[in-house]
């Protein structure tokens, strides 16, 4: 394995652990100390509002790069915020700078696969950096809710083990930063990266499908702990282990959105799962059952959040080389504005209806349209890629 492969798998299974294990932790205990569903909705979507400017401080790196290692390091301290300091406020401190080492993290993903979209295959490294994510991601859930049943075991109280669980994600940010360090001064040699300004709407039309499914997802997957702890009175574990088997259906989800795209092309693939998605998540906007619902969640995701890597180099492809680095920035800070102004809605939506019913309705018309735009977005012509 090369010191650059070694790097981004060891950085995706860390901050895959750590965003799962906040989004699990979280909601739990914004619901344990007596909060809101609006409120633990707004943390959420404040974390992933601190995506857009994590990504937007990626403009003062060298090189693009160099957001892994600074992006773990400010997931680390946000965890730790998260761990140490019990206050209301302390919870927004740690959610936003958890939220600015994932944004950091991405735009330093992208700019390192982002080179070669356009290239011949160019989405199975997408898809490769995503499934381990996702990897990391069933096993920082898992662990959550391991972690949080075993302290009730020893007979810390409930709240204390929900908030000392966030010691697994911390460990998992931490365990990945040797390797990126590696991978950086293996590259020091690298030019840096010309940071072209790029206008806020650059490129929005090739977004928009992209936009559209994070939007969707974001907002049915962030509050789904919610969801299954306030309606359907799922224990932490029992929900650790639903965000585990959401985890394990992107997986499949992105490795069968691979080799449908190998054999069909990504056009097919794509049209297809998301139409499947939308479908899925109808449905599920009309269940009161609780594993009916678990079900038609785990297929939702297998099929939108499965194909999303393809849909991602797919735009990127149709991206002149040059313009690559700087409209990733861009996209990313809108696609976390969209995720997050979702989950806030999402949160007020659960707390003004009593039921998921609005939310999941929502969800389902924004995955349809992303099928449209998507099928629009594919047809345009492919630009090579950048030497790696």
């Amino acid at each position: 394995m090369t010191t650059t492969r070694r790097a981004l798998v060891a950085s995706a299974l860390g901050a895959g652990i750590s965003y799962s294990n906040l989004a699990v932790a979280l909601p739990l205990l914004v619901i344990a100390e007596h909060g809101s569903a609006s409120l633990a909705g707004g943390l959420l979507g404040s974390n992933t509002i601190a995506f857009s400017l994590g990504a937007l401080l990626a403009f003062a790196l060298r090189r693009g790069e160099e957001g892994v290692v600074s992006g773990l390091a400010a997931i680390t301290a946000g965890d730790l915020m998260l761990l140490t300091t019990h206050a209301r406020g302390a919870l927004v401190a740690g959610a936003l700078v958890h939220g600015a080492g994932m944004g950091l993290f991405w735009v330093g993903v992208q700019a390192s696969l982002g080179r070669r979209s356009g290239q011949s295959g160019s989405q199975r490294a997408f898809v490769l950096q995503y499934v381990v994510y996702i990897a990391g991601s069933a096993t920082g859930a898992a662990l959550t809710g391991g972690c949080i049943a075993l302290l009730r075991t020893f007979g810390v109280s409930h709240v204390a083990s929900i908030r000392l669980s966030f010691a697994v994600g911390a460990a998992g940010a931490v365990l990945a930063v040797p390797a990126a360090v590696a991978w950086l001064r293996s590259t020091a040699h690298a030019v840096r990266t010309a940071h072209v300004r790029t206008a806020p709407l650059r490129g929005f039309a090739l977004q928009l499908p992209d936009l559209l499914l994070v939007a969707a997802m974001g907002m049915l997957l962030n509050l789904a702990p919610v969801v299954l702890n306030r309606d359907f009175r799922f224990t932490p574990l029992a929900v650790g282990f639903v965000s585990g088997a959401v985890a394990a259906a992107k997986i499949g989800g992105s490795i069968t959105a691979g080799r449908i795209a190998h054999t069909a092309g990504s056009k097919r693939a794509v049209g297809a799962m998301l139409a499947g998605s939308a479908v899925a998540a109808a449905v599920l906007a009309g269940t009161h059952q609780a594993y009916v619902y678990v079900f038609l969640t785990v297929a939702t995701a297998f099929l939108a959040i499965g194909v999303w890597p393809i849909v991602v180099d797919g735009a990127l492809a149709r991206v002149l080389p040059e313009e690559r680095h700087g409209l990733s920035i861009v996209w990313n800070v809108r696609e976390y504005a969209a995720i997050a102004a979702t989950t806030a809605l999402g949160g007020f939506l659960l707390d003004v209806s009593g039921r998921p019913t609005l939310l999941l309705a929502l969800a389902a018309v924004l995955l349809a349209t992303a099928a449209v735009s998507a099928l629009a977005v594919l047809g345009r012509p492919v630009y090579g890629p950048t030497a790696a």
